[in-house]
């Protein structure tokens, strides 16, 4: 049965449209894959800091921002190490040693290492910074920060709003973020500052690796995907330059940092 010239065209358009359908459909799934990926990692890292929790009578893992943290009594912390990229000085050897995420020495890791052993799970896959050492290019090993206000010792508590010790002192934990992916260009210690006293200010800057947002963790245990809405939250990356822990400001409008804010903690009683 011969087909006139309109159904032959008709039929090459309709397979036009499904292969793009279908080419719209995997470009999304290969796009979305590696958030999938940080959904399910983080929500390891979140198990592994409840457990901590739940071993140590409800005392949430402790958080430092300090170079030291997680190697000496002093600067306990869930995690150890500074990380530095390629074009920051000083000693870059912390941003490769994957000891200092699941080490079994306590002076070389921090306190949830023991609950999570896998250190792939502390690194977005889309996180492609590295650094020089010795001549040679290498990966760095992180790429998540915890709340400061999740037993945070540091220099951006304010005393105003609560600061965690324990697990029971959240109110509102499903409302209550504890992990966040921070961007290579502005992560170091595992403390993630938020400043609350003026709402309109970014310290330390989220990652924007998936779709232009970033994977966060709750204190209930979920986990979630969040875009972020403002310029001001996704800076180009800048080869060369850090990011500096000094607050620039953003705007009263600034939708993403109200998010997070209303998400950090709660006003001291």
């Amino acid at each position: 049965m011969a087909f006139t010239l309109v159904e032959v065209l008709v039929t090459i358009a309709v397979i036009g449209i499904l292969a793009a359908l279908i080419l719209s459909a995997v470009a999304t799934a290969k796009r979305r894959g590696p958030r999938v990926v940080c959904l399910n990692s983080l929500k390891q890292i979140q198990s592994a800091w409840a457990m901590h929790a739940h071993d140590h009578e409800d005392k949430l893992p402790e958080n430092s921002d300090q170079p030291q943290a997680g190697r000496m009594t002093n600067y306990e912390s869930w995690v150890a190490g500074w990380l530095r990229s390629k074009f920051e000085p000083g000693d870059k050897a912390d941003a490769t040693n994957t000891d200092l995420l699941i080490g079994k020495s306590y002076e070389a890791f921090g306190s949830i290492g023991q609950y999570v052993q896998n250190a792939k799970l502390y690194k977005c896959p889309q996180d492609r910074s590295r650094v020089s050492i010795g001549g040679g290019s290498h990966e760095r090993t992180r790429t998540i920060s915890m709340n400061a206000y999740m037993n945070g010792v540091g220099n951006w508590q304010h005393t105003n709003f609560v600061t965690y010790r324990r697990m029971s002192e959240i109110d509102n934990p499903s409302s209550t973020w504890v992990f966040i992916e921070e961007r290579e260009d502005s992560i170091n210690d595992g403390y993630f500052a938020v400043l609350m006293e003026s709402q309109y200010s970014i310290v330390d800057t989220p990652a924007n690796y998936h779709d232009n947002g970033a994977v966060l963790s709750f204190a209930d245990g979920h986990v979630e995907w969040r875009k972020w809405l403002e310029p001001t939250t996704t800076p180009p990356l800048r080869p060369g330059y850090h990011l500096s822990n000094v607050a620039f400001p953003t705007s009263a409008q600034d939708r993403d940092i109200k998010w997070l804010t209303e998400r950090t903690t709660t006003h001291a009683r």
